[in-house]
């Protein structure tokens, strides 16, 4: 288990040899993803926005070849599951996103806000978020999900709060999570161990700032977003060295409402064809640990 010494030396590391965290990652997948392509495409969807913008992404990714996660609250997933059902159809697949609605959308800034996280919740209540999101996709899919990510990523990523996660989810026979902040690819490698069996992906960080995840809250819609052309830099840097033909596990995110009728990032996504990876379901991942 990843302590909060490695944690808090591993951002200080980054913060001041930010070429350290593309150096380590780059050789950590060269020696473990050999012959498994290296990126990986999610999106959560947190707000009931991000629906039909989730469903208008997918149509395009389908048209790719490009498989992507969705992780979806399961209240909003009941909620909208005519157009997941879709998505779904188009190649989409599901994450456990918890249950509860965790979101929303403030009326004069039109950006998202956090109405719920599992760092403010006593343990019965996160736990029991997860097996009511885990209920809902198992009725609506007829499937039981083993991939599950946190609301709020880095808010629930102290080693205790990690490991109380981690046995749970083996409780449910969960096999793989992905809700770590890019430090955690520093310290460990682009995928490990999490513990109770779990194997952990963590979320990519910027190569010129690896403490800032590549998503679309960061760039796009927190107060302090880094802007449009910042993400755009950053997915043109991680697809230029994936086409170098350097190995580059990569674990990136969008909330589809931010991005959904931005064609020029659509099509920057679509260019990471060749290296898209078939899924954090891809049998192969569960093998590796």
């Amino acid at each position: 288990m990843t302590s909060s010494t490695q944690i808090f030396l591993g951002k200080i590391a980054l913060r001041l040899a930010p070429s350290l965290y593309l150096r380590k990652v780059t050789h950590w997948t060269k020696n473990h993803l050999q012959d498994v392509q290296p990126f990986f495409l999610s999106f959560d969807c947190d707000t009931n926005r991000d629906a039909e913008a989730s469903l208008k992404i997918q149509r395009q990714l389908h048209k790719a070849n490009i498989r992507a996660a969705y992780a979806i609250p399961g209240a909003l997933l009941e909620k909208h599951w005519g157009t997941y059902r879709d998505l779904q159809a188009l190649g989409g697949y599901f994450v456990n996103h918890g249950y509860r609605e965790h979101a929303a959308i403030d009326d004069t800034t039109g950006k998202p806000y956090s109405t719920f996280t599992y760092r403010d919740e006593d343990r019965d209540i996160w736990q029991r978020d997860i097996v009511d999101g885990h209920n809902a996709i198992q009725t609506l899919t007829g499937n039981a999900p083993y991939i599950f990510r946190t609301p709020h990523f880095g808010e629930f990523n102290k080693p205790h709060q990690l490991s109380e996660l981690y046995k749970f989810l083996a409780t449910l026979n969960y096999r793989i999570s992905t809700s770590t902040t890019p430090v955690f690819s520093y310290i460990n490698g682009g995928m490990y161990g999490g513990g109770a069996g779990i194997i952990e992906i963590p979320l990519s960080g910027s190569i010129a700032r690896p403490s800032q995840l590549i998503d679309s809250w960061g760039f796009l819609s927190a107060p302090d977003a880094l802007g449009r052309n910042a993400l755009i830099r950053e997915l043109k840097s991680y697809l230029a060295t994936l086409s170098s033909g350097s190995k580059l596990l990569t674990n990136i995110y969008f909330d589809p409402a931010d991005i959904a009728d931005d064609q020029e990032i659509l099509d920057l996504l679509v260019k990471f064809e060749p290296h898209c990876n078939s899924g954090y379901d891809n049998p192969t991942l569960g093998k590796m640990y």
